[in-house]
């Protein structure tokens, strides 16, 4: 198999949805998204220094290629002598693990099309889900999440995991008091004044080795709590509106999070204290407004040791959470506009879009 050749057609998709939905993100997160994906290109360790000369040069090409392609379609993949939907995932998966490769693609936030191709590290399966866990990965989009859910298979993106973690370190060493962010990395071993070693990575390789735990078991917790996904999918993909997308996405989210597959119901049963710090320091701001008695549970085990405030925490959240989207996807389907969706979301969850 010609892998560089397939590497650049899979790029070119890559290149083509970043085109079309580069203006969809905020100034800030578009820097980010951009460095991480020219640490990706350049093969760069998250602790490895970025010369500002040189992304500065490398984002005006890429802004210059993006304006190329911004009015083309996507394209088909050709592999040994076949050729797929580029959204033909599992068909491109079967030939491609003869290799050592995984394919991924889907939609994201904005309706965004993402698709990588990766070298596989291990495969299993869990819960009837096929499980890849993702090592380097060739090529990429814009999108920088760490895991996916397509159809029944789970995706794991061990790069951009990693990303993520170190810059939660850079975000402790940043910080005067460390509060729960501390104690999350001491449950590790490590403390804000480690400076990148062999040890060092390899403790971050088990705090890796952990997340990714708590990332199947979200999705896991996913396609248990997939009733009616494709009514779900037709709200997303009808909606316009930044505030209702990641509103919608918080509760979907927090349905996988607290359901009996999901990765609270995990944490509780193992007695995983230390993932669990983590569970809660990575929570997004729109999963804390829409689960606040996670937090107070934490507080309060924190005190205890007391697993039981956590299980009911998860209950009371699965419930809330279980509720809107059966009243969201009636909303839907009695009137059929996404408009009154989003008035039935403000009046319900007390929020506006700012």
């Amino acid at each position: 198999m010609d892998i560089k050749r397939l590497a650049e057609q899979v790029k070119l998709n890559c290149n083509i949805s970043d085109a079309g939905f580069w203006g969809y993100y905020s100034i800030c997160g578009m820097l980010m998204r951009l460095r991480e994906l020219y640490r990706n290109e350049h093969s760069l360790m998250p602790w490895e220094p970025v010369l500002n000369e040189d992304i500065s040069e490398w984002i005006a090409a890429r802004e210059s290629m993006w304006g190329e392609l911004e009015d083309k379609d996507l394209c088909p993949l050709e592999v040994e002598g076949e050729v797929y939907d580029p959204f033909e995932v599992e068909e491109l998966n079967a030939v491609l693990g003869r290799h050592g490769l995984v394919y991924g693609a889907g939609y994201g936030r904005f309706n965004k099309p993402t698709f990588f191709l990766s070298r596989l590290e291990r495969k299993s399966e869990v819960s009837g889900c096929r499980v890849y866990y993702i090592g380097r990965e060739l090529c990429r989009d814009l999108s920088t999440s760490v895991a996916m859910l397509q159809g029944r298979s789970v995706f794991i993106r061990l790069e951009p995991l990693r990303s993520l973690l170190w810059d939660k370190f850079r975000e402790l060493q940043g910080r005067k008091f460390g509060g729960a962010l501390r104690e999350a990395f001491s449950l590790y071993g490590i403390e804000a004044t480690e400076e990148p070693s062999e040890e060092f990575h390899e403790k971050m390789e088990t705090l890796s080795s952990g997340i990714s735990e708590i990332l199947l078991f979200h999705e896991l917790g996913e396609a248990f709590e997939s009733e009616n996904p494709d009514d779900w999918l037709g709200i997303l993909s009808h909606n316009s509106d930044r505030w209702t997308e990641f509103y919608l996405r918080g509760i979907k989210d927090l349905l996988a999070d607290t359901s009996e597959k999901g990765p609270i119901k995990f944490l509780v049963e193992s007695r995983e204290r230390s993932l669990l710090s983590f569970y809660i320091v990575l929570l997004d701001g729109i999963r804390k407004e829409l689960f606040p008695e996670i937090m107070n549970a934490f507080q309060h085990f924190v005190e205890s040791n007391d697993w039981s405030v956590i299980e009911e925490a998860r209950r009371t959240g699965y419930k809330r959470a279980d509720r809107l989207m059966k009243d969201i996807l009636r909303v839907w389907k009695e009137r059929g506009e996404i408009g009154d969706v989003k008035v039935f979301m403000k009046d319900h969850l007390g929020t506006s879009d700012k």
